[in-house]
């Protein structure tokens, strides 16, 4: 196997290091939900270098389970209603450890297949793109350029722009799943159909995956512009926070197809995607798509890697190597997991190299309890 090369298209953003001074500028100062934030910022940054002085400790509850939390997708029409809703989820949220508050401009599932002209549909707290890539591509949109005259691009930057105008000094703005190219292509084509393209006409998939490096290139640029040059400071949606700019890369069309055509038609993107951003970590979702964690490795651009063992699937528990592996090339972990896993993996592996989002903590008094049994190994 080779290292992936970065495809020679690729287009630096000129405005990465005036980001990367305001969000260091952010980080330097308390926040009004998190009066720590310095300290903890400094936890994050220390994670991404391999260097914390312990695991990142990641969990927040509902304080008031009566009201439940949700994506408030309704809302997202009328910018200043679903801020206010967004605001007391908000304040109704119970967080520990290195939890950063937040609002987010939460969209569902990947956003871009709607910045390229998709319609989308709602349903049980979720949305998504309905495909309409027809079999021979003929109506394939632009895949370079999201319309300024398009609805989900005038509807992320509302919501954006109201949460960043409120939120410097105060908490943190979390961005939408925008989502990478290949995920982008199960949204227009349909996962079946669009496998069965990867092996009938692999170089109209080529000739999407090259184009929409630009159209993510202008959504990743719009999210900093919404966010960081109104004063906010900003992450994106597992929680991390960086001193400079970075993006999450997933690829989840990658646990149905082979690591040959993962590594020739997509894994050159995610390290073009990442060499622009500066900094990146990866999403790798499910036992499917670990086959892929070798070639994963060798990005260099990559810093860190996110796993999530998924629904019905062994515990976190049951890739202790796969984590070992992660760390000793030099990269971190984040690793989702239940309550009752932490303890374990945190004496299994490196803490300064470890992030760990909990998943399953029901009430406050649940999660204090969690969190005074983690720091008693972090005394």
């Amino acid at each position: 196997m080779t290292t992936p090369t970065v495809n020679s298209s690729l287009h630096p953003i000129p405005d990465i290091s005036r980001w990367a001074r305001a969000l260091q500028d952010v980080a330097s100062e308390p926040l009004e939900f998190l009066s720590d934030f310095p300290v903890i910022a400094q936890r994050h940054e220390a994670w991404w270098h391999q260097a914390a002085d312990r695991p990142l400790f990641l969990a927040e509850v509902n304080a008031e389970p009566s009201r439940p939390i949700t994506r408030r997708l309704n809302l997202l029409e009328r910018p200043d209603d679903w801020f206010d809703v967004k605001f007391t989820d908000l304040k109704k949220t119970y967080r520990v450890g290195d939890t950063l508050p937040n609002i987010r401009a939460d969209f569902g599932a990947v956003l871009m297949g709607g910045l390229l002209g998709g319609d989308r549909e709602e349903s049980a707290d979720t949305s998504w793109t309905v495909h309409f890539l027809d079999d021979d591509w003929s109506n394939a949109p632009d895949w370079s350029t999201i319309r300024e005259d398009n609805v989900w691009l005038q509807t992320m930057r509302a919501a954006l722009l109201r949460a960043a105008a409120d939120a410097p000094g105060r908490y943190l703005v979390c961005t939408p799943d925008i989502g990478s190219s290949g995920d982008t292509l199960i949204t227009l084509r349909g996962s079946t159909n669009l496998c069965l393209d990867i092996l009938d006409r692999p170089d109209d998939v080529r000739t999407a995956v090259d184009g929409l490096y630009f159209a993510w290139r202008q959504a990743f640029m719009e999210l900093y512009q919404c966010t960081v040059d109104q004063g906010a400071g900003m992450f994106h949606f597992f929680g991390l926070w960086s001193n400079q700019p970075y993006t999450l890369q997933a690829c989840d069309l990658n646990a149905l197809i082979s690591p040959q055509h993962f590594q020739e038609i997509f894994l050159p993107d995610v390290a073009r995607q990442a060499a622009t951003a500066g900094r990146a970590f990866f999403h790798l979702d499910g036992p499917r798509a670990a086959i892929h964690i070798d070639a994963l490795l060798e990005v260099e651009e990559l810093q860190a890697i996110q796993f999530t063992p998924g629904a019905g699937t062994p515990s976190a528990l049951a890739w202790i190597d796969m984590f070992r592996k992660i760390q000793a090339a030099g990269k971190s972990v984040l690793v989702i997991c239940p309550g009752d896993e932490v303890l374990d993996l945190c004496v299994a592996l490196d803490p300064s190299a470890l992030g760990i989002l909990v998943e399953g903590v029901s009430s406050p008094a649940e999660l204090d309890d969690l969190y005074t049994e983690f720091r008693r190994l972090y005394p």
